[in-house]
C-alpha cells in the first residue's frame, strides 16, 4: 500500500507491504522531529540524498510543488528522499530554501550516492532479459543508472520496463532482430506482471534507454494481439 499520511511535520513516503496501524503511523511521526533536524543543513542531509521512482499516482496525494520531482522516465515521477536506514523520506520544497542548490544538482547527488551504496547484481530472467529483484526501495531506481552496466547497452541502447516496484527488466538492443524479437515478449510479459502486482504495481509501459535519455513506446497488447509504435529516432537507428 502506498502510504501518504500528510501532517504538519509529515515526510513519510514510502511503500509497504502491508499497510500501517494507528500506531505504527504515530510512531512514523514520532520520529519526524530528527528528520527535520537532519534537513537543516545541506551538509547532514548530504549522505542520505537519494532519488526513488514512484508510481505516477503518489503525486495526486501531495501538491506537487512541495516536493522536488521531475519526469525523467514519462509518466513515472522521480522524487529526492532520504535514504534513511529505517524509513525513506520525502524532501520538501521549504527544506532546501536555505541550501543554494539546484533541483539538478540534488539530483546529481541522490544518484551518486545510490551508485556508491548499491551495487546491483543483474542476473539472467525469463526470455533471458537482464533483471534486478532486489529488495530494496530503489531497485526501479537502477533504470536512471543503466549506463553503467555495460551488459544492459547495445549499439541502439535498451528496451526496458518496471512493471512493479521490486523488478527492472532490460534487454540490450544491437539490431532489428534484437528489437523486434525483446517486444514480442516484454510487451506481454510486462503486461502479465504489472496485473499481478498487485499493491506493488509501478508501470504496464515499455521504455527506450539511448544515450542517457529515455522514450515511451505505444504499445497495445490485448486478447494476445500486440501492437506497438516505436520513437522516430529509434526506428530510423534500427532500419536506417
Amino acid at each position: 500500500m502506498y502510504i501518504c499520511h500528510v501532517k504538519k511535520w509529515f515526510r513519510y513516503l514510502g511503500f509497504n507491504r502491508s499497510s500501517k496501524n494507528a500506531s505504527s503511523i504515530q510512531e512514523e511521526e514520532e520520529k519526524d522531529e530528527p528528520v527535520t533536524h537532519l534537513l537543516d543543513r545541506f551538509e547532514k542531509a548530504y549522505p542520505y540524498l537519494a532519488v526513488r521512482i514512484y508510481p505516477a499516482e503518489i503525486i495526486h496525494a501531495f501538491q506537487e510543488e512541495d516536493l522536488i520531482v521531475r519526469y525523467d522516465i514519462e509518466g513515472l515521477p522521480s522524487i529526492l528522499v532520504l535514504d534513511l536506514p529505517d524509513s525513506v523520506e520525502c524532501v520538501l520544497r521549504s527544506d532546501i530554501a536555505s541550501w543554494e542548490k539546484s533541483d539538478e544538482e540534488l539530483f546529481e547527488i541522490g544518484l551518486k550516492n545510490l551508485r556508491e551504496k548499491y551495487k546491483r547484481e543483474w542476473e539472467r530472467g525469463p526470455h533471458h532479459f537482464l533483471q534486478i529483484t532486489e529488495n530494496d526501495n530503489f531497485v526501479t531506481t537502477e533504470a536512471l543508472l543503466l549506463e553503467r552496466n555495460k551488459a544492459c547497452m547495445g549499439a541502439f541502447g535498451c528496451i526496458f520496463c518496471l512493471p512493479e516496484r521490486d523488478l527492472l527488466l532490460c534487454a540490450p538492443i544491437s539490431s532489428d532482430i534484437d528489437l523486434e524479437v525483446c517486444l514480442q515478449r516484454m510487451i506481454p510479459l510486462c503486461n502479465e506482471l504489472y496485473d499481478a502486482a498487485g499493491e506493488l504495481k509501478l508501470s504496464d509501459q515499455i521504455f527506450w534507454h539511448y544515450q542517457n535519455q529515455n522514450q515511451k513506446l505505444y504499445t497495445i497488447y490485448s486478447t494476445g494481439r500486440l501492437k506497438y509504435v516505436l520513437p522516430q529516432e529509434l526506428e530510423e537507428l534500427v532500419y536506417g
